[in-house]
């Protein structure tokens, strides 16, 4: 609240300026209400579910998937098997399909909210240099919270591992609603025409591999988010089939020598164990499968013997972890009332739009244009290298209420460097360096299940990463120099970032210095169980009988945009080849039954 009478810049009139910080108050007081419902609905969930609970210890199922594996649980059950679905966190509440809303799942009780280890080349303009990582702990995890973006990538991204991709895609979209058919600003309008006069093409990337812009094309229907677990919900005969079990721990993997055959988990401070007659898939995402795998014994053998835990197999779990990054916070401003606004989503007229039509403002995700193409350092016959995603709102537009704190944007950075920018028209244009040179890891924290992981992505410790990230910048700054952008008003925010303060403005050190202090996550964690390292062509880890990973955290490579299309598809390969294919697939290996499989979280 102490920022709504600070700095006001009246470049327009003071009645702009004062409608402005009334929408802030509203605005403040709407959020606060949401974020009370958001707890509500969590206790009221738990709670039901504390009541109504009543699994026996020791039960058995064919299948126990986890909150990645809507997609698996559907087919399998489908198939005919007998389905468990267990999950960390709870039920989504009824509001919580309302695309506008994202932002404020985020850092709930409905989020991991894990945080990364402080970062050595890397995210220098962040609270203690640590990166925050939203993750599901949701009914449909992460699928949950993310920003509904679909893009499914470069054929050559999966060349070498997944080169069936394109085929299990055309499965899924009868069930995933892919819609490019989205509420949009008119900024989107200014922004396409000014890629056009710089001669990139603009076309459907989805359709055909390539490079190229595209308005978003997200996932929705009529209006609200569809994430994957709307799949069984919206599926009265699936719903009553499938045993769900939500506010779950799971601890570890149960083996028999080296099979496995069930799974350990804590709920109501009881500890349970299931057994499966098929086996065990980890679908817990790039975070949580390599934690459990070795929690289970299965792991860097040094690693765990430093913490007592007995090792199963000798594996690289937790390593060669990747992320898209992200950077260029605010540094476009328009003088022209073409991007979302406050204003436009308190305004009562888009509640009414989208509750009577689905439509309207309420239906954004807050990414209007996003394409793809090649920096000076790429190949033009490889996959692309970077992605450029247009936010029609800057993160100074909300005042410091809310978008801050979920970036973990220090106070005296807000108000030396965004501050200024609240009663002007800020907007996001953010180059995500796609396929980063730099990796990291993930390592068991101790023993105890309870504890979070330690996260380690390395940012930007091949400067490679670096450079490309400034191809990013400078294709922004030809961008904003457009006729059509100028048209809007469009320039670059000239004021230095703090840390930066003693380097020339626009120079290549300038921006390398900008981008290892605005290192932003897109929240797509991927590699930690990588295929051909961890797991083979069939998902099943290496050394041991009827367990698999079925998550992001197989993925050799990055897809060159947004993960969870990718992780969708790769979902319904391992459908394909449980309930399609498992003879040959038996026949195919050197163990016994392929068919078990028992999937958690």
């Amino acid at each position: 609240m102490k920022y709504f009478w600070c700095n006001i810049n009246i470049s327009g009139t003071m009645y702009a300026a004062t409608l402005k910080w009334m929408s802030f108050l509203i605005y403040y007081v709407a959020i606060h209400c949401f974020i009370f419902y958001v707890d509500v609905s969590y206790i009221y969930d738990w709670y039901k579910d504390r009541l109504f609970f009543n699994m026996k210890n020791n039960s058995v199922y064919d299948y126990v998937i986890g909150s990645a594996g809507s997609i698996l649980a559907t087919r399998l059950l489908n198939s005919g098997y007998k389905v468990i679905l267990i999950e960390a966190g709870g039920n989504p509440g009824y509001l919580f399909n309302i695309p506008v809303l994202t932002p404020l799942l985020l850092n709930t009780e409905y989020d991991w909210k894990y945080k990364t280890v402080p970062q050595r080349h890397a995210c220098k303009g962040l609270k203690n240099n640590q990166s925050s990582w939203s993750a599901g702990k949701i009914v449909g995890g992460s699928s949950r919270l993310n920003f509904m973006v679909h893009v499914q990538g470069h054929d050559k991204d999966y060349s070498s591992w997944f080169s069936d991709y394109r085929e299990h895609l055309y499965t899924i979209s009868d069930i995933m609603h892919f819609n490019s058919q989205n509420w949009y600003s008119k900024l989107a309008d200014g922004i396409l025409e000014g890629i056009s006069e710089l001669s990139y093409s603009l076309r459907n990337i989805n359709e055909k591999s390539g490079t190229g812009f595209m308005r978003a094309q997200l996932t929705i229907k009529n209006g609200e988010r569809w994430s994957t677990d709307r799949i069984i919900n919206h599926s009265y005969h699936l719903y009553k089939r499938m045993t769900i079990i939500t506010h779950t721990l799971v601890q570890k993997v149960l083996f028999k020598s080296n099979k496995a055959v069930g799974l350990e988990f804590i709920k109501n401070n009881l500890i349970y164990k299931v057994f499966a007659r098929k086996g065990v898939i980890l679908s817990a995402g790039a975070i949580g499968s390599p934690k459990l795998l070795m929690l289970s014994g299965i792991g860097p053998k040094k690693h765990l013997e430093e913490l007592k835990i007995r090792t199963v197999v000798d594996l690289p779990v937790g390593n060669h972890l990747m992320d898209h990054i992200i950077t260029g916070l605010d540094l476009v401003t328009i003088n022209r009332d073409e991007a979302l606004s406050i204003i436009d989503i308190i305004n009562p007229y888009s509640a009414i739009d989208y509750y009577l039509n689905g439509q309207g403002p309420w239906t954004s995700a807050g990414v209007d244009v996003l394409g793809t193409f090649h920096s000076n350092h790429q190949n033009v016959d490889s996959a692309p290298d970077l992605q450029i995603m247009t936010f029609p709102v800057g993160l100074s537009q909300d005042n410091g209420i809310l978008l801050k704190q979920h970036l973990g944007i220090p106070e005296d950075v807000f108000n030396n460097y965004f501050l200024p920018l609240v009663y002007k028209t800020a907007i996001t244009i953010a180059p995500v360096l796609l396929h980063p040179k730099s990796y990291g890891s993930v390592k068991l924290r101790s023993s105890n299940p309870l504890d979070d992981p330690i996260i380690d992505p390395n940012y930007l410790s091949n400067k490679e990463d670096v450079n490309k990230l400034i191809q990013g910048i400078e294709f922004i700054k030809k961008l904003i120099n457009t006729k059509s952008m100028r048209k809007l008003g469009a320039e670059m925010y000239e004021k230095r970032f703090p840390g930066c303060e003693n380097i020339q403005f626009d120079t290549t050190t300038y921006w390398e210095c900008y981008i290892r202090h605005v290192t932003l996550s897109t929240y797509h964690p991927a590699g930690t169980c990588g295929m051909g390292r961890v797991v083979d062509a069939n998902f099943r880890v290496y050394g041991t009988r009827n367990l698999f990973v079925v998550d992001a955290s197989v993925f050799q490579q990055l897809p060159s945009g947004n993960i969870n299309t990718p992780v969708v598809a790769l979902a319904e390969k391992a459908a394909k080849i449980l309930t399609k294919n498992l003879r040959q697939y038996r026949l195919n290996t050197c163990y016994c039954n392929i068919k078990e499989i028992f999937l958690i979280h």
